[in-house]
């Protein structure tokens, strides 16, 4: 199965790869798309600094996050298994996977982008920083400009072997399968010990990595493997349908464990 992720606002900073190749990074037929929200995101951020900061929704003190995607097509590039960081992608800590669980999620694993629609942890990418709600010129709402698009790339892959969605509201936006697909698509919700509401976004985000983190050790993705991950690592997991329910005791998550 694939895993559906968000990205992170927060990046490592820096690279040692050759500027971005759009040719290179996975699913090729996403290359026009991703060129058109990469030129407009450059041209507003080199043309008006001012603009580009309220556009993006940043202060003065973030302006390095609009310079750095001033510089998209210049600057260096690693691979977005380690560019990602923020609470989920810590949590998840693709780098220290064991190189199996690492094989397996350069497979399976989905991380959605405003700017590059998916891509995998292998593809190599630059700092930049957009949300999702970001509306660029000639652009509009990021979901739906990247709505057709990831439709053809995906469905046939969902359809086919299935995914376990761990998107957020706003990229589940960006993609949304076909009815065939959709009897694969499997959702992922978190919530607090008692079920009667989301567990906080700190909680979520940390549960969502670790559960990932594990689900990729134990083996290849799978309903069954996502329950037993999540009881693996003091969660309660149920399954409804298509949709996988995550409860999250109390105080759980707080005090980062050491990684194994």
């Amino acid at each position: 199965m694939l895993i559906l992720l968000p990205p992170s606002e927060g990046k490592t900073e820096g690279g040692d790869g050759a500027p971005v190749d759009l040719a290179t990074l996975s699913w090729p037929a996403l290359g026009r798309a991703r060129a058109r929200v990469a030129k407009a995101l450059v041209s507003v951020c080199r043309r008006s600094p001012h603009q580009a900061r309220e556009l993006l929704g940043l202060s003065v003190a973030l302006d390095a996050d609009r310079a750095a995607n001033a510089a998209l097509d210049t600057s260096p590039t690693m691979p977005a298994g380690r560019r990602y960081r923020g609470i989920l992608h810590d949590a998840l800590d693709y780098p220290t996977l064991p190189a199996a669980a690492r094989r397996r999620a350069d497979g399976s694993l989905v991380v959605f982008s405003g700017l590059w629609g998916a891509v995998r942890p292998p593809d190599r990418l630059p700092a930049y920083r957009i949300g999702i709600a970001t509306k660029l010129p000639r652009i509009g709402p990021l979901p739906t400009f990247w709505r057709e698009p990831l439709a053809g790339a995906l469905d046939d892959a969902v359809a086919s072997i299935g995914a376990l969605d761990f998107r957020s509201s706003g990229y589940s936006q960006m993609y949304r399968p076909t009815p065939e697909a959709a009897t694969k698509l499997i959702g992922v919700s978190i919530v607090d010990a008692d079920g009667a509401r989301a567990a906080s976004s700190y909680q979520s985000k940390v549960a969502k990595g670790r559960v990932v983190r594990e689900l990729l050790r134990q083996g290849a993705p799978s309903v069954e493997r996502l329950m037993t991950s999540a009881e693996a690592i003091g969660l309660r997991a149920d399954e409804h349908g298509d949709q996988v329910v995550i409860r999250v005791p109390a105080g759980w998550g707080l005090i980062n464990p050491p990684k194994k």
